[in-house]
């Protein structure tokens, strides 16, 4: 009895696998477009029916990466198994190459004919070439025979140019026409030997397996990754200093050329790793030792080497530690994404690291460190947008422009002058993202008045952070900065130098403007040189921001406010001078840029 239920399940089970699977299709509902890829969902109807079966989905694109398909079910259906296939089929190409050899026949038989038209034409041209020796020889003889009829002479002349101009247009053309049948019978060949290779085609194929208890329609969403899919935030800025307000008008430009279209169909864009790996890489223990310089040296040499990567070779050494820190963070940004399977790289990333900041300086870790947190800002962002309404984007390799929002920010507004490196005013906007839509990096254009002023690139902005925007140059707002006059002491072998400037602000506006005046005197870390400022006609500012980072590096800042037609003699004039006092027997030379 046994034996017999086992032969009835082992036929069950052969009748299941012999069946055909239901062909089933689906419109793409869904698509998740992330930098590089994206991920597209369709959704298929059920056929009516009870029990297991096994649905057909054809045709996917060209550009699927299989690993990534898998199948949800609506809750009314039990997926059991999703695997992928291809089928290829060569093609029947039989009443294509005798349309193609019909069409290569006529373009023949065209060539044909515009060449014994041409003939026709060049022999036409040769008579009246004749015509025109005649017409020449004639007017010679009666004017030798003092019996020259101008009017006669200036007409047939004329019908003679006319026609000659007609017959060699008309001669061009044809030639032209030939060319162009020749170029067309090439094609034509070429297309015929291909078709006659039989041309092999790759129909990409998703089975699902699934189970059912009841015999009502139902529905699975069929989701699979493609690659050559990708976007880029673009954005437009607009200037509204009468509002106290910004216009944001944030953009995507997006590329796909995965090989389907994508239509009528919810679209969102991500900055998420589909492919991430999902466990964190373990973090291993340091050990370090003690050696002698030499060693040290060795070991520096050797620490100063590319990470390797998989598959990768390696290149050359780096000039210096800064130069070496860059490409320790471009290792780290290609590895992180790997998870455990990049544990040993990431960790040999990480003593590099820590090595670099034993052995660097203090101002070269005060600038490495700006560099990592600059990308550390944006390495670990992850959103999603949600793009309005229903969207199509057709394969192809030109970019698209879709809109993810456009929104008005608070914004506060004042005039920017560095007369020390520029004589041009900017207008700079303190924008407050006060919306609930995440600023990612991205170039941006700018507008004021409704006129574009310029580009400028947008950094990292969340939610409830400010920024600074520069929208161009106003030329009713100019600034002079003048050497006014320097003093030089000598007392004992210490020599004291001190410098004195003016600078004029104008205001050509009607109304009253707010205007930063950024200048700086030399600051220095060296106990034997004094540096002072003196005499400063109008107070530095109070902003609290500039006071922690920039007014003790010699940095000086005004916030002035200039009122309307404040030009000529009255300009606002700022005045101040410095002193420094130092060894006679030494000079001031710069020390590099600060840090």
């Amino acid at each position: 009895m046994r034996h017999v239920m086992w032969i009835v399940m082992l036929g069950m089970l052969a009748g299941v696998g012999m069946a055909e699977p239901v062909g089933v299709s689906g419109p793409i509902t869904s698509v998740i477009v992330y930098r590089g890829q994206a991920l597209v969902t369709r959704t298929l109807e059920i056929p009516s029916g009870g029990g297991d079966m096994e649905l057909l989905l054809e045709n996917l694109p060209e550009k699927i990466l299989p690993e990534s398909l898998y199948a949800q079910s609506d809750g009314t259906v039990s997926v059991l198994s999703v695997r992928y296939r291809e089928k290829i089929s060569k093609e029947d190409t039989r009443e294509q190459v005798v349309q193609l050899k019909e069409q290569m026949e006529q373009t023949r038989r065209n060539i044909y004919i515009a060449q014994r038209s041409r003939d026709n034409m060049e022999d036409r041209l040769g008579k009246f070439t004749g015509q025109w020796k005649l017409s020449i020889d004639s007017t010679n003889k009666d004017l030798n025979a003092g019996a020259l009829n101008v009017e006669s002479f200036e007409k047939l002349t004329g019908y003679l140019e006319k026609k000659c101009v007609e017959l060699h247009q008309e001669a061009v053309r044809l030639e032209t026409e030939k060319q162009d049948l020749e170029k067309l019978l090439v094609e034509q060949e070429k297309k015929l030997q291909d078709l006659s290779q039989e041309q092999q085609r790759v129909n990409r194929q998703a089975l699902v397996y699934i189970a059912r208890a009841d015999q009502g329609k139902a529905s699975i969403s069929l989701s699979y990754l493609v690659r050559d899919a990708n976007w880029q935030p673009q954005y437009n800025l607009r200037a509204m200093p009468e509002q106290k307000a910004a216009g944001v008008e944030y953009n995507a430009l997006v590329q796909q050329s995965s090989g389907e279209d994508w239509g009528n169909t919810t679209l969102a864009l991500s900055t998420a790793e589909p492919m991430m790996i999902s466990t964190a890489p373990s973090l291993e223990p340091m050990m370090v030792t003690l050696g002698s310089g030499e060693a040290m040296m060795m070991q520096q040499q050797v620490a100063q080497q590319p990470v390797p990567q998989a598959g990768g070779m390696g290149m050359p050494g780096f000039a210096d530690q800064g130069q070496y820190f860059d490409s320790l963070i471009r290792s780290k940004r290609e590895n992180i994404g790997k998870g455990i399977k990049a544990a040993r790289e990431l960790n040999q990333i990480a003593i590099s690291n820590q090595m670099i900041e034993l052995e660097a300086d203090r101002r070269q870790m005060e600038q490495m460190q700006k560099r990592a947190a600059v990308v550390a800002r944006s390495e670990g962002v992850s959103v999603m947008y949600a793009l309005k309404g229903k969207l199509s984007l057709p394969s192809r390799t030109e970019q698209q422009i879709l809109n993810i929002a456009s929104f008005e920010c608070p914004g506060q507004y004042v005039f920017v002058a560095s007369p020390l490196l520029t004589d041009y005013v900017y207008l700079q906007g303190e924008i407050t993202n006060t919306g609930q839509t995440i600023l990612l990096p991205g170039p941006a254009s700018m507008f004021r008045n409704g006129e574009f002023v310029g580009r400028s690139d947008m950094k990292l902005v969340t939610s409830g952070q400010t920024f600074t925007a520069g929208f161009g140059i106003d030329s009713q707002i100019q600034v002079v900065r003048e050497f006014v006059d320097k003093k030089i002491e000598t007392q004992l072998g210490s020599r004291y130098n001190e410098q004195h400037y003016r600078i004029a602000l104008s205001n050509y506006k009607a109304g009253p403007v707010a205007v930063r005046l950024l200048d700086r005197v030399p600051w220095t870390e060296n106990a034997s040189l004094s540096i002072e400022l003196k005499n400063v006609s109008h107070p530095l500012s109070e902003d609290a921001e500039y006071l922690r980072t920039e007014k003790n590096k010699g940095i000086l800042r005004w916030d002035l406010q200039l009122d309307g037609g404040t030009f000529g003699p009255k300009a606002t004039i700022v005045t101040y001078c410095y002193g420094m006092k130092y060894d006679k027997s030494l000079s001031v030379v710069p020390a590099g840029p600060s840090q």
